[in-house]
């Protein structure tokens, strides 16, 4: 028993120490691809240096040994059995010394996993076509060498002297949109390690003109910008009227004719669609007037510029005088003559002059006249006040060619009332009123007719006609508010007569007619309307459709006392009911920069010296041309013509009106150049 086990320790001591795994070095993980890692057998006892190793992968090595290192690199993550095994035909065992058979070592193995921590960064993350964009390699093993494959045919390597180096930082430029494959190599891709890819996808960029203002005119400096382009200092501009430039991405532009013109941009390497804009551009409104055309030398001649666009315009007075000046200025020739005046805008930056003749005279008694017309206070040829009032006059209004002395006469009821003496310069429109005190007889009720001779130059054969002017019994009158004097109105749109409350009056009455006389004369025939004790009145539609269209009617009020006495009436006021063939729309409202305001209820609430009114107008009829008008507070502020209109077909305009806190737009359309034929109007009010 005891030789037994003797014989089994020896045995023991003969045989291999326990199996160990297969050695790595670095000797944990993690692992990555492309890694460098080396293997080595397990420590036995004896040395095992020819072995063979299999790494999993489909690749083997010989001469592993516990004291030999094998180096690898994985192509591809996942996960490996690594095996070191005998050579293949070495015998498993064989005769040891004293005869004892030798048993080598079995098969070793462990399993490695390889993960991929290589990545490519991209940089922007949506490009576009024609931008750089820019690829990281991160985590490579070789940031120094790296092959790129773009996805276009295009290599970065390392070795070929014609291509760039393939570092860890490349950029590239994409002519075309679409979507493309990036692969990226460690080793330049001679190791043959397994690539890292991304996939990139072009876009087209986002381009777009904007300009302003919105609305230019003819020679207005307008400014646009290129956005999003991607060579901001080599665009080609078409400007659509022949004029063409290779500029950076902020230009000015001047048109120098009216319509739409298609202003165009494009990269300058033309790899992107050209980019458009329709531009509107309204025809030009500047212009300059002279307030008297004709003046007397040594005496200041103003003149304006109108819808001039700089603070400051260069004028030129013809005389040899030049100057920078406000839109408004004077001068003083001191010489007779012809001069043309000249204003350049933005202080001569604009390309266009406007001019204006004004005619310089010295004093002459050859004097001629060219306008001469007489009329109330009230601007017509009659007007009723009460007695003893003080606000009545008449006024002379002419335009003499030449410069001299006129002389006249003023005819009161058939007999000489008043002389005056008077210097006319040529060109100017001169106004001479009835003195002030004592004023016109007033104080007998009743007609009064007052006209006018003149007297010097006695070569002057001019005839005036007949002013009344007729004076009630009474002292107090009614002083009329609504609607104002020449007012027009649709004949669906029925408004409201309202006056003040007069002294002593229980109840008032109201006159419509379409005859001057009748209800001048308050003949029998004139029907009146009571309105009790209101100071308004809106007519029925049965005493509205009595009223002529398309004509002016006329409408006064009584106050009547408590005994139905009358104790004043009102002055006469015009109006007109128009049959409104025309529809005048209003679509929208902005400021000069663009912005929108809002119309609600025909009131646009916005800030600003100016707004800008876009809106469409029809006609029941064909026509050679409309007129529309347009009135800011009872001024003109521009006049549209449209020609060649055709039946019920739309046709659209834009204009600016100034903005004051607190107006009164109205849009007048007529059917000739005369404010009697009235065919369409529509209202607007702007308020802050």
């Amino acid at each position: 028993m005891k030789k037994t086990i003797i014989i089994l320790i020896f045995a023991l001591i003969l045989l291999p120490a326990a199996l160990d795994a297969v050695q790595v070095d670095p000797p944990s993980g993690p692992y990555y691809v492309g890694q460098a890692i080396r293997f080595s057998g397990s420590d036995y006892m004896w040395d095992y240096n020819n072995g063979v190793i299999y790494y999993g992968d489909g690749t083997s090595d010989t001469g592993v040994g516990h004291f030999t290192w094998k180096t690898h690199v994985y192509r591809n993550p996942g996960r490996y059995v690594v095996r070191i095994t005998a050579p293949p035909g070495y015998p498993k065992q064989s005769a040891g010394a004293k005869g004892i058979n030798t048993i080598y070592p079995p098969d070793e193995s462990m399993v490695i996993v390889i993960q991929e921590n290589r990545s490519i960064q991209v940089s922007p993350a949506s490009p576009v076509a024609g931008q750089s964009v820019t690829f990281t390699a991160l985590n490579f093993n070789t940031p120094d060498n790296i092959r790129w494959e773009m996805g276009d045919g295009t290599v970065y390597r390392q070795q070929a002297a014609a291509s760039p180096l393939g570092g860890s930082v490349v950029t590239h430029t994409y002519n075309k949109t679409g979507s493309f494959q990036i692969k990226a190599y460690d080793w330049n891709g001679s190791l043959q390690v397994a690539a890292v890819s991304v996939q990139v996808n072009i876009g087209h960029p986002n381009r777009t003109i904007q300009f302003t203002p919105a609305s230019p005119r003819e020679d207005e400096l307008v400014y646009f910008e290129a956005l999003n382009f991607l060579r901001p200092n080599e665009i080609r501009w078409n400007f659509g009227d022949g004029v063409t430039a290779v500029n950076g991405t902020r230009v000015t532009h001047r048109f120098q004719q009216a319509g739409t013109m298609t202003v165009s941009a494009v990269d300058g390497n033309l790899i992107h669609p050209v980019v458009s804009k329709n531009v509107t551009v309204l025809p030009e409104n500047r212009f300059i007037t002279v307030l008297t055309p004709e003046v007397l030398i040594n005496r200041p001649v103003t003149i304006t510029a109108h819808n001039f666009r700089g603070d400051l315009v260069l004028w030129n007075f013809g005389d040899g005088v030049q100057e920078s000046g406000n839109h408004e200025v004077t001068h003083i020739f001191s010489q007779p003559g012809t001069f043309v005046i000249s204003a350049r805008d933005e202080n001569g930056e604009s390309t266009r002059s406007f001019t204006a003749a004004v005619i310089v005279r010295g004093i002459d008694d050859e004097v001629l006249v060219d306008l001469a017309e007489i009329r109330l206070d009230n601007g017509k040829y009659y007007k009723v006040v009460p007695r003893k009032t003080r606000s009545l006059y008449a006024v002379l209004r002419m335009k003499m060619r030449g410069t001299g002395i006129v002389s006249g006469q003023w005819i009161v009821d058939g007999h000489p009332y008043e002389f005056f003496n008077e210097l006319a310069v040529q060109g100017e429109l001169k106004e001479i009123r009835t003195r002030e005190l004592p004023g016109l007889p007033v104080l007998d009720p009743g007609i009064h007719t007052i006209t006018l001779t003149l007297t010097r130059p006695e070569q002057m054969n001019v005839e005036f006609p007949v002013l009344k002017y007729f004076v009630l019994p009474y002292e107090n009158a009614v002083e009329l508010q609504s609607p104002q004097n020449e007012f027009v109105a649709k004949e669906d749109e029925i408004p409201e007569f309202s006056w003040l409350n007069a002294r002593g009056a229980s109840q008032y009455e109201i006159a419509f007619s379409g005859n001057l006389y009748s209800i001048l004369y308050n003949t029998p025939d004139q029907q009146w309307h009571d309105t009790g004790t209101e100071s308004r009145f809106t007519p029925s539609p049965q005493i509205w459709n009595q009223l002529r269209r398309n004509r002016w009617s006329y409408w006064k009020v009584r106050a009547l006392d408590s005994g139905g006495q009358i104790v004043a009436e009102s002055d006469v006021r015009e109006f007109k009911v128009i049959v409104a063939t025309a529809t005048i729309t209003l679509n929208r409202v902005s400021d000069l920069e663009g912005r929108s305001v809002e119309l609600d209820a025909g009131v646009a609430r916005a800030g600003g010296d100016y707004l800008l009114v876009q809106g469409s107008l029809s006609y029941a009829a064909d026509a050679k041309f409309l007129v529309l008008r347009v009135y800011t507070d009872d001024q003109i502020t521009d006049q549209l013509v449209f020609r060649d209109v055709r039946k019920d077909v739309s046709r659209e305009f834009e204009t600016s009106v100034p903005h004051k806190g607190d107006s009164r737009v109205l849009f007048q359309l007529l059917k000739t150049s005369s404010p009697a034929v009235v065919v369409g109007f529509h209202n607007l009010r702007l308020k802050r």
